[in-house]
């Protein structure tokens, strides 16, 4: 963070102290490696260069590339922002013209970077904003999503201010924006979706007071609806939401990243603040256990550390300091006190800080003594130097504006057992009160002096006023706060000599006088050479002029092959995305076998399990039949002595009718205790059933489930899984259902523990028979239904084991059915995925061979270019210009910056030079003016490096035909023309056709393929990373030093 501030200072100390005008390049690249906290650190520490980094940006809008996206990185920070609406007004009102126009894409980054925060109070918003906000809402409801929400959202956050703008834009944009956030609010699953336009929601309604509208009513519907969602009709339902988003932001289940996490904290702040106080009193009341659980969540170990700070904050603003668990303060006061105050800042908002120092302040002085005390340290400043001290300041003055905003009589009364310590504190700065910076200038350092100074001397100010509140005993004490106004008001301006200067008070400019205004001031007699003289700087004139036009058309030529080769970029772009998607889905395909190979062998563990416990079950299902058997058995036996009891006891039923009808109510009881036991085994056997069909349905939808997902890694994981819950469910109705067999034989054991007592109870009827005859009697009805209902039980169950027998049974070969259809799935799967890998590969091949196709294109470019550098120099050398000539002790005039040409002399003499010289001293010229400048200034390096021409230009066969041009091949030297005598139309010299000119260069390019072309036309052996931008070198060389560039293999 340091070293990315320190680098981000000199670079924009290099730009506003430039004496001409500078390149953007080199601190777009800075801006884009860095964060936007360092930018933010930038403009406290140094804010005496904002206003002029300002002009910088603005004056280079119409020459650079770069300078929109600066300002709308530097845009959020809002003393940038207020500077350059102060220095030019214009520049939001037509950064939103260009951004309406349906071209303007690229502008609404800019526009929303400068309303990211409330525009100032002397800034009258332009009525564009309202067409601009309907262009948004149209694009948010074409594709509602998080990217189309957030720029809403930030944009209605800089009109609290200006709340007028809201009434201009039209009702039905305004209706379609409040149904497409509620329909984004029904989506519980999008979690920062709900959050983003319940705090859009929250920022309108602060905007536009819909508390006073409330009471007077509205007619707007879409703003009843929104005002709803505070209010008394939806307030609760809105504030739980908003909670329970914190609490999962907060919880180990979280799928957000961590700055996403604080992120959505920030917004539930947001909306928490929105919603009425009735509403958030009635709220707390009724939902004790989700505050604890918020506290128990804001608590938990492992939370990312942004994170927790922005839990505390949320607690602090959202509930009473009193009220909250000591522990949460502590954390909230280590917040406060953090030694890396830089840090800090970069998590929290300004505005955040604040707010939590006031809830510490309310919850009474073991909170208020360590903050005052933090305070009374940084204003001793003996800790920090440099960035840290002004970063420091900048948090005491945050914390101690908290502090004072707390409740009067609460903070009154913390500051009592502060007194002392705070007058000591007084007493020692007092002394070099004010503070003055050593230097008037900061060029060269990391932090202003002024400013620093400055921040120390109110930070004096406030504590003293705070004393002075403390000590009065009223409070206002009317001397002292007349005293301090006037102590503020003769406060010297700390001004540092960056934040006094006008714009473009740093350029300068090379004045450099001609040679002729040192000539003697005696009368000259010679005026024919005065005359020639005179010609000469005409003529010079002329070719100034002429090579400007040349350099402009150059420059030209330059932008325009950038923009053709856009293209050629996107094809490698997307070459390199298919080739990375191509190797993502071949390691995917071998993570998804790797996990097929494990799944199956878990599978197979599995069924031979269920196999095991089928064969136990059936074992258990012998055993119970052999028992039932023997019940049999002694059933019988049972019969047999109740017949001989019947035969004797006939005679004395008569006497025992009486007594009998009430042994058979008794009887009847007990028969519908046993009845009322009975249903209650079925019923449990019908839950086990209804388990078991739920088992099914749930094996179909996974079934269904990985049949549509079949390819992707996470929809298999999560089939495994309810695979192995199904089989796992399946041993647990294994599991049941022995119990329930083991339920039953206890029920045996009781039936026949009954049986033995109805023995022993016919013994004692024997005894006596007078007595108990209507006993016996009652002992056999109740036998003999008995009997009837455990034979009948006893069946059922038999056949109720065998059904559980036969559908565990076929339940194991379903499994294995299923199994087997899963795997002939993902061999299915492996092979679309490889035959999209081939096609891929097939979509790279024509990639390849789109791209050859493009060099070629540009090697004929490149010769094009080479038969105009030629035509050129004809021109030149017909026009009576050369290279030649005596250089001249007197200085040339000065020059734009990115001119490319030497100073030429201001006086020639004439010489006679054939054509074919004149040519080749011109071409000698252009490459010579061209290699020593090099490229224009700011250009990246990687457009430097020669191009894979098609052709290698070092080989001495590309260099042949040159030497065997028609020129040189034996054609008569012509005598030069005067230019009076010279026809325009028919130049003597003849000039050689383009197409023996394309011809020559295909043989030299056949000539030096030759030796090359079993590798070059292996196409897989391509290398495609390759640099394909015009090297400057090549296209502003002649064609003379062409055999000069340097091959890719060589650069590389």
């Amino acid at each position: 963070m340091a070293e990315q501030l320190a680098q981000l200072v000199r670079e924009v100390e290099c730009l506003v102290t430039a004496p001409y005008v500078p390149s953007l390049q080199d601190l777009h690249d800075v801006v884009q490696q860095g964060k936007s906290s360092t930018i933010g650190a930038w403009a406290l520490c140094k804010p005496c260069q904002v206003g002029l980094l300002a002009d910088v940006l603005v004056d280079a809008l119409s020459r650079s590339r770069v300078a929109l996206p600066l300002i709308t990185a530097f845009a959020p920070i809002s003393s940038f922002r207020d500077v350059l609406l102060e220095r030019h007004p214009v520049i939001l009102d037509a950064f939103l013209d260009k951004a309406v126009d349906t071209n303007g894409t690229e502008y609404f980054p800019a526009c929303i970077a400068l309303f990211s925060s409330p525009l100032p109070a002397g800034i009258v918003p332009p009525v564009r904003i309202a067409p601009f906000i309907t262009k948004l809402v149209g694009m948010m409801a074409e594709n509602p999503c998080v990217d189309t929400v957030t720029p809403i959202h930030a944009l209605i956050s800089g009109l609290k201010g200006s709340p007028s703008i809201l009434n201009d834009i039209p009702s039905e944009v305004m209706s379609n924006l409040q149904l497409e956030f509620t329909k984004t609010l029904r989506n519980l699953d999008d979690h920062m979706g709900n959050l983003l336009c319940l705090a859009t929601f929250a920022q309108i309604a602060t905007a536009l007071n819909t508390t006073s509208q409330n009471q007077h009513g509205s007619d707007n519907p879409w703003l009843l609806n929104i005002m709803h969602f505070f209010g008394q009709k939806r307030g609760l339902k809105t504030l739980d939401l908003v909670v329970l988003r914190v609490i999962l932001a907060c919880s180990s289940s979280c799928n957000l990243a961590p700055p996403d996490a604080a992120e959505s904290i920030r917004l539930a702040t947001c909306i928490a603040d929105a919603i009425e106080p009735e509403q958030k009193q009635a709220w707390m009341a009724g939902n004790s256990p989700k505050i604890a659980k918020l506290c128990e969540k804001a608590l938990r170990d492992g939370l990312y550390g942004e994170t927790q700070t922005m839990a505390i904050i949320f607690l602090h603003i959202l509930l009473p300091a009193h009220s909250l668990p000591p522990q949460l303060r502590e954390l909230g006061i280590k917040v406060v006190l953090s030694k890396n105050s830089q840090e800090t800042m970069e998590r929290i908002p300004h505005q955040l800080i604040l707010r939590l120092a006031k809830s510490l302040a309310e919850s009474g002085e073991p909170a208020t003594r360590p903050l005052l005390a933090f305070t009374f340290d940084v204003l001793r400043g003996s800790k920090w130097s440099g960035i840290g001290e002004m970063a420091t300041l900048h948090w005491a003055h945050l914390v101690l504006a908290g502090v004072q905003e707390a409740h009067a009589e609460i903070m009154l009364s913390s500051l009592n057992n502060s007194m002392l310590p705070l007058s000591e504190v007084l007493g020692e700065v007092v002394e070099y009160f004010p503070q003055q910076p050593s230097e008037s200038q900061c060029s060269g350092r990391a932090w202003c002096a002024s400013e620093l100074s400055a921040k120390q001397n109110k930070l004096f100010l406030s504590l003293l006023r705070l004393y002075n509140r403390a000590s009065a005993q009223n409070g206002n004490d009317i001397i002292m706060k007349s005293f301090m106004g006037r102590v503020e008001q003769s406060m010297p301006s700390l001004n540092c000599a960056f934040s006094t200067a006008a714009p473009k008070a740093f350029r300068g400019s090379l004045a450099l006088r001609d040679r002729h205004d040192f000539s003697s001031t005696q009368i000259n007699r010679n005026w024919r050479s005065g005359v020639t003289e005179h010609f000469m700087q005409n003529a010079q004139t002329s070719h100034d002029s002429m090579m400007r036009k040349i350099e402009d058309t150059c420059f030209d030529l330059e932008r325009r092959c950038h923009d053709v080769e856009g293209p050629l970029r996107a094809v490698e772009e997307e070459r390199d995305l298919y080739a990375s998607e191509n190797e993502k889905l071949r390691r995917q395909n071998e993570e998804l076998n790797e996990q097929l190979k494990a799944e199956n062998a878990e599978i197979q563990t599995k069924l031979t399990n269920s196999r095991e416990s089928f064969v136990e079950l059936q074992n258990e299902n012998t055993r119970l039949e052999q028992l039932l058997q023997g019940q049999y058995t002694y059933t019988d036996e049972l019969t047999r002595s109740l017949e001989s009891a019947r035969e004797e006891l006939q005679q004395q039923q008569r006497s025992s009718e009486n007594a009998l009808l009430v042994e058979k109510e008794k009887a009847r009881s007990k028969e519908l205790e046993m009845i009322a036991t009975l249903t209650g085994k079925d019923d449990q056997l019908e839950d086990l059933q209804e388990e078991l069909c739920s088992l099914q349905t749930k094996s179909e939808q996974a079934r269904q489930i990985f049949d549509q997902t079949s390819g992707e890694k996470a929809t298999l994981s999560e089939l495994s899984s309810s695979l192995e819950q199904e089989l796992a469910s399946a041993t647990e109705a294994l599991k049941q259902t022995r119990l329930y067999v083991d339920e039953k034989e206890d029920e045996l054991s009781r039936l026949l523990g009954q049986e033995e007592e109805l023995r022993k109870e016919l013994g004692s009827v024997e005894s006596t028979v007078a007595r108990q005859n209507i006993e016996v009697e009652r002992l056999y009805s109740t036998l003999e239904e008995s009997e009837e209902k455990s034979r009948s039980e006893i069946e059922k169950l038999k056949h109720d084991r065998e059904a559980e027998a036969s559908r565990a049974t076929s339940e194991i070969a379903k499994h294995e059915t299923e199994n087997r259809r899963l795997h002939a799935a993902m061999q299915a799967a492996v092979l679309d995925a490889s035959r999209d890998a081939q096609s891929k590969d097939k979509r790279i091949q024509h990639l390849e061979r789109k791209v050859q196709a493009l060099r070629d294109e540009r090697a004929a470019k490149a010769r094009e270019f080479s038969e105009a550098q030629q035509h050129i120099g004809r021109l030149m050398g017909v026009m009576g210009f050369s290279a030649n000539a005596p250089e001249s002790n007197a200085p040339p005039r000065q020059q734009r910056t990115r001119s490319s040409v030497n100073a030429t002399p201001a006086a020639r003499v004439p010489q006679t030079i054939s054509d074919d010289e004149d040519g080749v001293q011109l071409a000698e010229s252009f490459e010579s003016t061209s290699n020593f400048n090099g490229p224009t200034p700011k250009r990246p390096r990687g457009n430097r490096k020669s191009t894979n021409l098609p052709y290698d230009l070092n080989t001495p066969s590309a260099a042949a035909p040159k030497m065997k041009s028609p020129r040189a091949s034996g054609m008569s030297r012509s005598v030069r023309k005067p230019l009076a005598e010279a026809d325009h139309n028919s130049p003597t010299k003849p000039q050689p056709s383009n197409a023996s000119k394309r011809n020559q260069v295909d043989d030299s390019f056949q000539e030096t393929q030759a030796p090359g072309n079993s590798e070059e036309n292996r196409l897989h052996d391509l290398n495609l990373d390759m640099d394909l931008e015009f090297s400057r070198d090549f296209l502003f060389s002649s064609t003379g030093s062409t055999d000069r560039v340097p091959r890719s293999e060589d650069v590389a």
